[in-house]
Protein backbone atom coordinates (compact mmCIF):
# COMPACT_ATOMS: atom_id res chain seq x y z
CA UNK A 1 0.00 0.00 0.00
CA UNK A 2 1.43 2.99 -0.62
CA UNK A 3 2.37 6.12 1.81
CA UNK A 4 1.09 8.97 0.16
CA UNK A 5 -3.04 9.29 0.30
CA UNK A 6 -4.93 9.10 -2.58
CA UNK A 7 -8.49 10.47 -3.36
CA UNK A 8 -10.50 8.17 -5.37
CA UNK A 9 -12.39 9.47 -7.69
CA UNK A 10 -14.60 8.20 -10.41
CA UNK A 11 -13.08 8.13 -13.71
CA UNK A 12 -9.53 6.08 -12.08
CA UNK A 13 -9.55 2.43 -12.79
CA UNK A 14 -10.66 0.48 -10.69
CA UNK A 15 -7.53 -1.62 -10.70
CA UNK A 16 -5.98 1.57 -10.00
CA UNK A 17 -7.84 1.89 -6.66
CA UNK A 18 -7.27 -1.63 -5.73
CA UNK A 19 -3.41 -1.39 -6.31
CA UNK A 20 -3.65 2.25 -4.25
CA UNK A 21 -4.72 -0.11 -1.03
CA UNK A 22 -5.11 -3.74 -1.16
CA UNK A 23 -7.50 -3.96 1.66
CA UNK A 24 -10.33 -2.36 -0.59
CA UNK A 25 -10.70 -5.93 -1.78
CA UNK A 26 -12.72 -6.95 1.18
CA UNK A 27 -14.91 -3.63 0.29
CA UNK A 28 -15.33 -5.36 -3.54
CA UNK A 29 -16.15 -8.55 -1.62
CA UNK A 30 -18.46 -7.55 0.55
CA UNK A 31 -20.65 -5.56 -2.17
CA UNK A 32 -20.21 -9.14 -4.40
CA UNK A 33 -18.24 -6.96 -6.82
CA UNK A 34 -16.30 -9.43 -8.54
CA UNK A 35 -12.19 -9.08 -10.05
CA UNK A 36 -12.40 -9.08 -13.92
CA UNK A 37 -13.18 -5.37 -14.56
CA UNK A 38 -10.17 -5.09 -16.85
CA UNK A 39 -9.28 -1.33 -17.58
CA UNK A 40 -12.77 -0.24 -16.60
CA UNK A 41 -13.14 2.75 -14.37
CA UNK A 42 -15.41 3.19 -11.16
CA UNK A 43 -18.21 4.80 -12.16
CA UNK A 44 -18.80 2.08 -14.82
CA UNK A 45 -17.76 -1.00 -12.58
CA UNK A 46 -20.18 0.06 -10.26
CA UNK A 47 -23.08 0.80 -12.37
CA UNK A 48 -22.00 -2.85 -13.69
CA UNK A 49 -22.96 -3.95 -10.16
CA UNK A 50 -26.27 -1.48 -9.76
CA UNK A 51 -24.18 -0.04 -6.66
CA UNK A 52 -24.30 4.30 -6.35
CA UNK A 53 -21.11 5.23 -7.35
CA UNK A 54 -21.11 8.32 -5.07
CA UNK A 55 -21.71 6.06 -2.38
CA UNK A 56 -18.82 3.10 -3.05
CA UNK A 57 -16.53 6.04 -3.08
CA UNK A 58 -17.08 7.70 0.08
CA UNK A 59 -16.93 4.04 1.80
CA UNK A 60 -13.38 3.48 -0.06
CA UNK A 61 -12.00 6.46 1.05
CA UNK A 62 -13.33 6.27 4.41
CA UNK A 63 -12.04 2.75 4.62
CA UNK A 64 -8.93 3.77 3.46
CA UNK A 65 -7.52 6.45 4.98
CA UNK A 66 -10.23 8.26 6.33
CA UNK A 67 -9.86 11.18 3.64
CA UNK A 68 -13.04 12.73 3.26
CA UNK A 69 -13.40 16.48 4.34
CA UNK A 70 -16.85 17.37 5.87
CA UNK A 71 -17.89 13.59 6.16
CA UNK A 72 -20.80 14.72 8.21
CA UNK A 73 -22.19 16.70 5.46
CA UNK A 74 -20.72 14.87 2.41
CA UNK A 75 -23.16 11.98 4.09
CA UNK A 76 -26.12 14.04 4.34
CA UNK A 77 -25.68 14.59 0.26
CA UNK A 78 -25.72 10.99 -0.51
CA UNK A 79 -28.53 8.39 -0.58
CA UNK A 80 -29.10 6.68 2.33
CA UNK A 81 -30.46 3.00 0.37
CA UNK A 82 -26.87 2.26 -0.51
CA UNK A 83 -25.59 2.37 2.96
CA UNK A 84 -28.46 0.10 4.37
CA UNK A 85 -27.48 -2.41 1.21
CA UNK A 86 -23.77 -1.90 2.21
CA UNK A 87 -24.50 -3.18 6.23
CA UNK A 88 -27.05 -5.67 5.30
CA UNK A 89 -24.00 -7.46 2.71
CA UNK A 90 -21.63 -6.91 5.18
CA UNK A 91 -23.99 -8.93 7.61
CA UNK A 92 -23.68 -11.68 5.06
CA UNK A 93 -20.07 -11.21 4.79
CA UNK A 94 -19.36 -11.40 8.32
CA UNK A 95 -21.71 -14.21 9.49
CA UNK A 96 -21.21 -16.35 6.31
CA UNK A 97 -17.45 -15.92 5.38
CA UNK A 98 -15.23 -13.97 7.72
CA UNK A 99 -15.97 -15.62 10.67
CA UNK A 100 -17.18 -19.12 9.91
CA UNK A 101 -13.66 -19.03 7.82
CA UNK A 102 -11.99 -17.75 11.56
CA UNK A 103 -13.25 -20.85 13.22
CA UNK A 104 -12.21 -23.57 10.80
CA UNK A 105 -8.90 -21.77 10.94
CA UNK A 106 -9.15 -22.48 15.09
CA UNK A 107 -10.26 -25.35 14.92
CA UNK A 108 -6.73 -26.75 13.25
CA UNK A 109 -4.30 -24.23 14.70
CA UNK A 110 -3.70 -26.31 17.95
CA UNK A 111 -1.58 -29.24 18.93
CA UNK A 112 -3.07 -32.38 20.49
CA UNK A 113 -1.75 -31.34 23.59
CA UNK A 114 -3.79 -28.91 23.72
CA UNK A 115 -7.42 -29.49 22.96
CA UNK A 116 -8.44 -28.35 26.42
CA UNK A 117 -6.99 -24.71 25.71
CA UNK A 118 -8.52 -25.38 22.17
CA UNK A 119 -12.33 -26.44 23.68
CA UNK A 120 -11.81 -22.56 25.78
CA UNK A 121 -10.98 -20.72 22.63
CA UNK A 122 -13.76 -22.22 20.31
CA UNK A 123 -16.58 -21.81 23.00
CA UNK A 124 -15.45 -18.23 23.46
CA UNK A 125 -15.91 -17.80 19.59
CA UNK A 126 -18.90 -19.60 19.42
CA UNK A 127 -20.38 -17.40 22.09
CA UNK A 128 -19.09 -14.84 19.74
CA UNK A 129 -20.31 -15.34 17.06
CA UNK A 130 -23.52 -16.36 18.27
CA UNK A 131 -23.44 -12.21 19.99
CA UNK A 132 -23.11 -11.22 16.49
CA UNK A 133 -25.77 -13.02 14.56
CA UNK A 134 -28.11 -11.93 17.05
CA UNK A 135 -26.90 -8.39 16.73
CA UNK A 136 -27.42 -8.09 12.72
CA UNK A 137 -30.07 -10.67 12.46
CA UNK A 138 -32.20 -8.28 14.32
CA UNK A 139 -30.92 -5.09 12.20
CA UNK A 140 -31.88 -7.30 8.95
CA UNK A 141 -34.92 -7.53 10.07
CA UNK A 142 -36.20 -5.34 12.22
CA UNK A 143 -34.66 -2.15 11.68
CA UNK A 144 -33.67 -1.79 7.98
CA UNK A 145 -37.45 -2.40 7.12
CA UNK A 146 -38.62 0.18 9.66
CA UNK A 147 -35.84 2.23 7.65
CA UNK A 148 -37.01 1.89 4.41
CA UNK A 149 -40.52 2.56 5.90
CA UNK A 150 -39.26 5.47 6.62
CA UNK A 151 -37.89 6.41 3.25
CA UNK A 152 -40.79 5.18 1.61
CA UNK A 153 -42.79 8.02 4.02
CA UNK A 154 -45.01 5.00 6.12
CA UNK A 155 -43.61 4.94 9.40
CA UNK A 156 -44.45 2.76 12.21
CA UNK A 157 -45.28 4.83 15.30
CA UNK A 158 -44.86 1.79 17.20
CA UNK A 159 -40.71 1.67 16.73
CA UNK A 160 -38.67 4.50 16.84
CA UNK A 161 -34.16 3.73 16.25
CA UNK A 162 -34.02 4.97 19.40
CA UNK A 163 -35.16 1.34 20.51
CA UNK A 164 -32.38 -0.12 18.09
CA UNK A 165 -29.31 2.07 19.54
CA UNK A 166 -30.67 1.05 23.19
CA UNK A 167 -29.81 -2.28 22.78
CA UNK A 168 -27.13 -1.15 20.43
CA UNK A 169 -24.14 -3.72 21.74
CA UNK A 170 -20.50 -3.80 20.96
CA UNK A 171 -19.42 -6.32 18.57
CA UNK A 172 -15.70 -5.61 18.65
CA UNK A 173 -14.73 -5.85 22.24
CA UNK A 174 -14.89 -9.37 22.75
CA UNK A 175 -12.80 -9.66 19.44
CA UNK A 176 -10.48 -7.65 20.79
CA UNK A 177 -10.21 -9.80 24.10
CA UNK A 178 -10.10 -13.01 21.89
CA UNK A 179 -7.05 -11.43 20.07
CA UNK A 180 -6.01 -10.99 23.63
CA UNK A 181 -5.54 -14.56 24.09
CA UNK A 182 -4.17 -15.49 21.46
CA UNK A 183 -1.55 -13.40 21.71
CA UNK A 184 -0.49 -14.00 25.22
CA UNK A 185 -1.27 -17.69 26.31
CA UNK A 186 -1.56 -19.67 23.56
CA UNK A 187 1.69 -22.08 23.89
CA UNK A 188 4.15 -22.65 21.23
CA UNK A 189 2.73 -26.04 20.46
CA UNK A 190 0.42 -24.17 17.89
CA UNK A 191 1.16 -24.25 14.25
CA UNK A 192 2.67 -20.47 14.60
CA UNK A 193 2.24 -19.52 11.26
CA UNK A 194 -1.16 -20.56 10.93
CA UNK A 195 -1.76 -18.45 14.36
CA UNK A 196 0.03 -15.44 12.93
CA UNK A 197 -2.34 -15.86 9.91
CA UNK A 198 -5.76 -16.04 12.13
CA UNK A 199 -4.32 -13.18 14.55
CA UNK A 200 -3.61 -10.65 11.21
CA UNK A 201 -7.71 -11.99 10.44
CA UNK A 202 -8.62 -10.67 13.83
CA UNK A 203 -6.79 -7.38 13.27
CA UNK A 204 -8.46 -6.98 9.84
CA UNK A 205 -11.65 -8.22 10.96
CA UNK A 206 -11.42 -5.71 14.04
CA UNK A 207 -10.74 -2.49 10.99
CA UNK A 208 -13.67 -3.83 9.87
CA UNK A 209 -16.34 -3.48 12.13
CA UNK A 210 -14.76 -0.58 13.48
CA UNK A 211 -15.77 1.14 10.31
CA UNK A 212 -18.76 -0.59 10.07
CA UNK A 213 -20.01 0.51 13.80
CA UNK A 214 -18.77 4.16 12.77
CA UNK A 215 -20.65 4.45 9.71
CA UNK A 216 -23.89 3.20 11.12
CA UNK A 217 -23.97 4.51 14.69
CA UNK A 218 -22.22 7.86 13.80
CA UNK A 219 -23.53 8.44 10.18
CA UNK A 220 -27.07 5.84 9.65
CA UNK A 221 -28.57 6.27 13.17
CA UNK A 222 -28.34 9.83 13.30
CA UNK A 223 -29.57 10.69 9.98
CA UNK A 224 -32.44 8.33 10.43
CA UNK A 225 -33.41 9.91 13.84
CA UNK A 226 -33.50 13.64 11.42
CA UNK A 227 -36.15 11.62 8.91
CA UNK A 228 -38.15 10.92 12.02
CA UNK A 229 -37.89 14.09 13.33
CA UNK A 230 -38.63 15.77 10.14
CA UNK A 231 -42.06 13.20 9.27
CA UNK A 232 -43.04 14.77 13.19
CA UNK A 233 -42.94 17.85 12.66
CA UNK A 234 -45.02 17.01 9.09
Amino acid sequence: MQNITIIFKKSMKMSDLIDADYRLLLLLNRLNISLGFGEKNVDTVCKENNFDTDCFLFLANYQSNRSIVNIYETFKTLPLPPFLQYLKMSHSYFLEKRLPNIRRKLEKVFASEDQRLQGVVLNFFDNYMKEVQEHMVYEDEVVFPYVYTLINEVSDKKYSIDIFEERHNDIEGKMNDLKQILLKYVPGTTDQMLMINILMELYTSEEELEAHTFIEDSLVIPRVREIEKNKRNN
